[in-house]
Protein backbone atom coordinates (compact mmCIF):
# COMPACT_ATOMS: atom_id res chain seq x y z
CA UNK A 1 0.00 0.00 0.00
CA UNK A 2 1.47 3.57 -1.06
CA UNK A 3 1.53 6.12 1.46
CA UNK A 4 1.21 9.86 0.52
CA UNK A 5 4.30 12.18 0.41
CA UNK A 6 2.93 14.62 2.52
CA UNK A 7 1.84 12.27 4.87
CA UNK A 8 5.08 10.37 5.48
CA UNK A 9 6.97 13.49 5.99
CA UNK A 10 4.40 14.45 8.89
CA UNK A 11 5.31 11.10 10.34
CA UNK A 12 9.28 11.65 10.09
CA UNK A 13 8.84 14.95 11.41
CA UNK A 14 6.69 13.75 14.29
CA UNK A 15 9.00 11.04 15.27
CA UNK A 16 11.94 13.95 15.01
CA UNK A 17 10.05 15.55 17.72
CA UNK A 18 9.66 13.02 19.88
CA UNK A 19 13.42 12.25 19.78
CA UNK A 20 14.72 15.68 20.35
CA UNK A 21 12.09 15.50 23.60
CA UNK A 22 13.73 12.35 24.72
CA UNK A 23 17.32 13.24 24.43
CA UNK A 24 16.70 17.04 25.85
CA UNK A 25 14.75 15.47 28.74
CA UNK A 26 17.86 12.98 29.79
CA UNK A 27 20.36 16.13 29.45
CA UNK A 28 18.46 17.68 31.88
CA UNK A 29 18.04 14.48 34.27
CA UNK A 30 22.16 13.98 33.68
CA UNK A 31 22.85 17.63 34.61
CA UNK A 32 20.17 17.59 37.41
CA UNK A 33 21.84 14.45 39.42
CA UNK A 34 25.35 15.84 38.17
CA UNK A 35 27.92 15.50 40.83
CA UNK A 36 28.58 19.09 42.76
CA UNK A 37 32.70 19.96 42.22
CA UNK A 38 34.39 20.40 45.72
CA UNK A 39 34.02 24.36 44.96
CA UNK A 40 30.78 24.10 44.28
CA UNK A 41 29.94 22.73 47.33
CA UNK A 42 31.76 25.31 48.99
CA UNK A 43 30.10 28.13 47.14
CA UNK A 44 27.02 26.56 47.92
CA UNK A 45 27.21 26.75 51.22
CA UNK A 46 28.50 30.07 51.15
CA UNK A 47 31.70 29.44 53.99
CA UNK A 48 34.59 27.94 53.78
CA UNK A 49 35.48 26.53 57.02
CA UNK A 50 39.40 26.41 57.67
CA UNK A 51 40.46 24.32 60.02
CA UNK A 52 44.37 25.45 62.36
CA UNK A 53 46.19 25.38 65.12
CA UNK A 54 46.17 28.70 66.70
CA UNK A 55 49.51 28.03 68.52
CA UNK A 56 52.73 28.76 66.47
CA UNK A 57 53.03 32.75 65.59
CA UNK A 58 53.97 34.02 63.42
CA UNK A 59 51.76 32.10 61.41
CA UNK A 60 48.29 31.66 63.53
CA UNK A 61 48.12 32.55 66.83
CA UNK A 62 45.88 34.63 68.82
CA UNK A 63 46.05 38.29 70.04
CA UNK A 64 45.65 40.47 73.49
CA UNK A 65 41.83 40.06 71.78
CA UNK A 66 41.65 36.45 71.82
CA UNK A 67 40.95 36.97 67.89
CA UNK A 68 43.20 34.50 65.80
CA UNK A 69 45.61 36.10 63.42
CA UNK A 70 48.65 35.34 61.41
CA UNK A 71 50.24 34.97 58.08
CA UNK A 72 47.99 32.06 57.41
CA UNK A 73 45.21 34.04 58.26
CA UNK A 74 45.84 36.70 55.99
CA UNK A 75 46.32 33.52 53.51
CA UNK A 76 42.49 32.22 54.41
CA UNK A 77 40.85 35.63 53.65
CA UNK A 78 42.70 35.85 49.88
CA UNK A 79 41.62 32.06 49.65
CA UNK A 80 37.37 32.92 50.72
CA UNK A 81 38.46 36.07 48.78
CA UNK A 82 38.97 34.13 45.32
CA UNK A 83 36.31 31.77 46.13
CA UNK A 84 33.52 34.22 46.48
CA UNK A 85 32.23 33.19 50.22
CA UNK A 86 32.95 33.80 54.02
CA UNK A 87 35.45 31.94 55.73
CA UNK A 88 35.20 30.27 59.29
CA UNK A 89 38.21 28.94 61.33
CA UNK A 90 38.33 26.09 63.86
CA UNK A 91 41.41 26.06 66.09
CA UNK A 92 42.51 22.57 66.38
CA UNK A 93 45.50 20.75 67.79
CA UNK A 94 47.93 20.26 65.29
CA UNK A 95 47.97 16.35 65.05
CA UNK A 96 44.34 16.27 64.76
CA UNK A 97 43.98 18.63 62.03
CA UNK A 98 44.49 15.93 59.34
CA UNK A 99 41.85 13.71 61.36
CA UNK A 100 39.49 16.82 61.29
CA UNK A 101 39.83 16.75 57.26
CA UNK A 102 39.31 13.37 57.01
CA UNK A 103 36.13 13.84 59.06
CA UNK A 104 34.60 16.56 57.35
CA UNK A 105 34.94 19.23 59.60
CA UNK A 106 36.72 21.16 57.82
CA UNK A 107 37.06 21.76 54.30
CA UNK A 108 40.76 22.60 53.83
CA UNK A 109 43.96 23.46 56.73
CA UNK A 110 45.80 26.31 56.30
CA UNK A 111 48.18 25.84 59.30
CA UNK A 112 52.24 25.99 57.91
CA UNK A 113 51.41 22.11 56.94
CA UNK A 114 54.13 20.44 54.86
CA UNK A 115 53.05 17.80 52.28
CA UNK A 116 54.87 14.60 53.53
CA UNK A 117 54.16 11.25 51.79
CA UNK A 118 52.51 9.90 54.81
CA UNK A 119 50.26 13.23 55.02
CA UNK A 120 49.54 12.70 50.99
CA UNK A 121 48.01 9.31 51.88
CA UNK A 122 45.41 10.79 53.50
CA UNK A 123 44.94 14.62 51.98
CA UNK A 124 45.46 16.58 48.69
CA UNK A 125 47.77 19.95 48.67
CA UNK A 126 48.61 22.55 46.96
CA UNK A 127 51.33 24.78 45.98
CA UNK A 128 54.12 25.83 48.43
CA UNK A 129 53.29 28.83 49.75
CA UNK A 130 56.27 28.87 52.69
CA UNK A 131 59.68 27.44 53.70
CA UNK A 132 61.58 27.83 56.85
CA UNK A 133 64.60 26.95 58.38
CA UNK A 134 64.62 24.89 61.39
CA UNK A 135 66.49 26.26 64.93
CA UNK A 136 67.21 24.26 67.91
CA UNK A 137 66.88 26.30 71.17
CA UNK A 138 68.23 25.47 74.67
CA UNK A 139 68.45 27.88 78.34
CA UNK A 140 71.03 30.68 77.76
CA UNK A 141 73.18 28.78 80.05
CA UNK A 142 73.44 25.77 77.83
CA UNK A 143 73.87 26.61 74.67
CA UNK A 144 77.64 27.02 74.67
CA UNK A 145 77.79 23.22 75.21
CA UNK A 146 75.19 22.28 72.25
CA UNK A 147 77.37 24.83 70.07
CA UNK A 148 80.42 23.08 70.66
CA UNK A 149 79.25 19.95 70.39
CA UNK A 150 75.86 19.43 68.60
CA UNK A 151 76.11 15.68 69.18
CA UNK A 152 75.01 16.42 72.37
CA UNK A 153 71.50 16.70 71.24
CA UNK A 154 71.27 13.13 70.57
CA UNK A 155 71.94 12.38 74.01
CA UNK A 156 69.27 14.90 75.26
CA UNK A 157 65.25 15.39 75.48
CA UNK A 158 63.79 17.68 72.78
CA UNK A 159 60.55 18.99 72.79
CA UNK A 160 58.81 19.22 69.56
CA UNK A 161 55.19 19.79 67.93
CA UNK A 162 53.42 16.01 68.10
CA UNK A 163 53.06 14.90 63.99
CA UNK A 164 55.36 18.07 62.87
CA UNK A 165 58.08 18.02 60.31
CA UNK A 166 60.52 19.36 63.48
CA UNK A 167 59.62 15.58 65.22
CA UNK A 168 60.73 13.86 61.57
CA UNK A 169 63.98 15.81 61.92
CA UNK A 170 65.27 14.83 65.16
CA UNK A 171 64.20 11.04 64.52
CA UNK A 172 66.42 11.56 61.43
CA UNK A 173 69.74 13.24 62.86
CA UNK A 174 69.21 12.52 66.16
CA UNK A 175 68.26 9.10 66.63
CA UNK A 176 69.14 8.51 70.15
CA UNK A 177 67.34 11.84 71.48
CA UNK A 178 64.34 11.43 73.79
CA UNK A 179 61.40 13.35 71.90
CA UNK A 180 58.99 14.94 74.31
CA UNK A 181 55.83 15.51 71.98
CA UNK A 182 53.31 18.27 72.98
CA UNK A 183 50.58 20.37 70.94
CA UNK A 184 51.32 23.96 71.23
CA UNK A 185 54.79 25.86 70.46
CA UNK A 186 54.02 27.84 74.00
CA UNK A 187 54.28 24.52 75.52
CA UNK A 188 58.32 23.53 74.12
CA UNK A 189 59.45 26.74 75.61
CA UNK A 190 58.01 26.32 79.01
CA UNK A 191 58.95 22.49 78.90
CA UNK A 192 62.62 23.74 78.34
CA UNK A 193 62.47 26.59 80.61
CA UNK A 194 61.55 25.00 83.57
CA UNK A 195 63.83 22.12 82.98
CA UNK A 196 61.36 19.28 81.47
CA UNK A 197 63.58 19.29 77.79
CA UNK A 198 66.55 20.09 77.40
CA UNK A 199 66.39 22.01 73.57
CA UNK A 200 63.01 22.59 71.39
CA UNK A 201 62.89 22.17 67.44
CA UNK A 202 60.75 25.39 65.63
CA UNK A 203 61.30 27.32 62.54
CA UNK A 204 63.14 30.83 63.03
CA UNK A 205 60.44 32.93 63.17
CA UNK A 206 58.61 30.98 65.85
CA UNK A 207 62.11 30.54 67.76
CA UNK A 208 62.40 34.48 68.11
CA UNK A 209 58.76 34.82 69.39
CA UNK A 210 59.42 32.45 71.62
CA UNK A 211 62.56 33.48 72.77
CA UNK A 212 60.83 37.28 73.40
CA UNK A 213 58.31 36.07 75.40
CA UNK A 214 60.86 33.35 77.34
CA UNK A 215 63.96 35.41 78.67
CA UNK A 216 65.81 32.59 79.85
CA UNK A 217 65.77 30.85 76.18
CA UNK A 218 67.96 31.64 73.11
CA UNK A 219 68.48 29.85 69.54
CA UNK A 220 71.67 27.60 69.11
CA UNK A 221 73.52 28.08 65.90
CA UNK A 222 72.77 23.97 64.72
CA UNK A 223 69.90 24.53 62.39
CA UNK A 224 68.08 21.73 60.13
CA UNK A 225 65.76 22.10 57.03
CA UNK A 226 63.54 19.46 56.96
CA UNK A 227 63.19 17.33 53.61
CA UNK A 228 59.57 18.66 53.17
CA UNK A 229 59.04 21.41 50.14
CA UNK A 230 57.42 23.84 52.94
CA UNK A 231 54.16 24.96 54.20
CA UNK A 232 50.86 24.24 51.47
CA UNK A 233 46.95 24.26 51.99
CA UNK A 234 45.69 20.62 52.49
CA UNK A 235 42.24 19.46 51.31
CA UNK A 236 40.26 16.41 51.14
CA UNK A 237 41.82 13.74 49.29
CA UNK A 238 40.79 13.54 45.84
CA UNK A 239 39.56 17.33 45.60
CA UNK A 240 38.24 18.57 42.51
CA UNK A 241 40.59 20.50 40.11
CA UNK A 242 38.28 23.80 40.09
CA UNK A 243 38.98 24.45 44.02
CA UNK A 244 43.13 23.50 43.81
CA UNK A 245 43.58 25.69 40.57
CA UNK A 246 41.40 28.45 42.64
CA UNK A 247 43.50 27.74 46.01
CA UNK A 248 47.15 27.69 43.85
CA UNK A 249 46.32 30.93 41.90
CA UNK A 250 45.95 32.53 45.02
CA UNK A 251 49.21 31.09 46.39
CA UNK A 252 50.77 32.30 42.61
CA UNK A 253 49.93 35.54 43.13
CA UNK A 254 50.35 36.12 46.86
CA UNK A 255 53.88 33.88 48.14
CA UNK A 256 56.14 36.77 47.52
CA UNK A 257 53.37 38.87 49.90
CA UNK A 258 53.27 35.69 52.46
CA UNK A 259 56.99 35.87 53.57
CA UNK A 260 56.50 39.97 53.91
CA UNK A 261 53.38 38.72 56.19
CA UNK A 262 55.34 36.69 58.34
CA UNK A 263 57.87 39.30 59.40
CA UNK A 264 54.92 41.55 59.64
CA UNK A 265 53.65 39.27 62.25
CA UNK A 266 56.60 38.95 63.74
CA UNK A 267 56.71 42.81 64.80
CA UNK A 268 53.14 42.58 65.59
CA UNK A 269 53.48 39.86 68.23
CA UNK A 270 56.10 41.11 69.76
CA UNK A 271 54.92 44.67 70.19
CA UNK A 272 52.01 42.74 72.29
CA UNK A 273 54.85 41.27 75.00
Amino acid sequence: MKIKKSLLITILVIMCIGLFVSISACGKKSTSTAKETSLEKIKKKGILTVGLSASTAPYEFHNTKNKIVGADVLLIKKIAKKLGVKYKIEDIDFDGLLPALQAKKVDMIVSAMSPTPERENSADFSKVYYKSTNVFVTRKEDAAKYNSNYKLLDQSTVAVLNSSTQQQVVEKYFPNAHLKLLSKSNDLALAVANGKADALLVDMPTAALLEKSNKSLVNTKIKRRDNTAGAAVAMPKNTSKDLKNAVNSVITKYKADYAKWVIQEVKYVKSND
